[in-house]
C-alpha cells in the first residue's frame, strides 16, 4: 500500500519574489484534471470524502492548509501545506479531509477524470473498506 508523502517542487526564492514550478517527471502519474479550492471560510473543511482509484497532488499557493487523512489500514497522517513549492501525494482509499486557514488556495492535480462513482463520500462506507466489509 503506498503512503501519502510531500515532496518538493522546483523553486528558486528571491527578494524580488519566488519562482515555483514542476516537470511532470516528478509526479508519480500523468495529470488528467486539474482544479483549485478558493474563498473558503478559515476553519471550515473540504475534501471529506475518499476515492476509489484518483490519486491527486495537492499544493497549498497561497495561506495554510492542514490535512488529516486516514488509510484502509487505519493508519492516521497530518500534513500542514504552507509552501507552494511542496505537494502531497494523496493516493487512492485514503480519506481525507482539509481545513483551511483564511485566504488559502488549494490546487488539486488527478490521474482521472471527474466521476461521482469514484468518490466514497460515506465514512461509514470507507469503515467497511477498513474492516474488509
Amino acid at each position: 500500500m503506498v503512503e501519502p508523502y510531500v515532496f518538493s517542487l522546483g523553486a528558486v526564492k528571491r527578494e524580488a519574489g519566488n519562482l515555483c514550478f514542476w516537470n511532470q517527471e516528478i509526479f508519480p502519474f500523468e495529470i488528467a484534471r486539474s482544479f483549485w479550492i478558493t474563498e473558503v471560510p478559515a476553519g471550515e473543511k473540504r475534501g471529506v470524502h475518499a476515492h476509489y482509484s484518483d490519486e491527486q497532488i495537492t499544493i497549498c499557493l497561497q495561506g495554510k492548509v492542514t490535512v488529516e487523512l486516514e488509510d484502509l489500514a487505519k493508519r492516521k497522517y497530518q500534513f500542514v501545506l504552507d509552501d507552494p513549492a511542496e505537494a502531497l501525494y494523496l493516493p487512492a482509499m485514503v480519506w481525507s479531509s482539509f481545513t483551511f486557514d483564511a485566504n488559502s488556495v488549494l490546487l488539486v492535480l488527478s490521474n482521472k477524470p471527474f466521476s461521482e462513482a469514484d468518490y466514497i463520500r460515506n465514512k461509514v462506507d470507507f469503515e467497511k473498506l477498513q474492516n474488509g466489509s
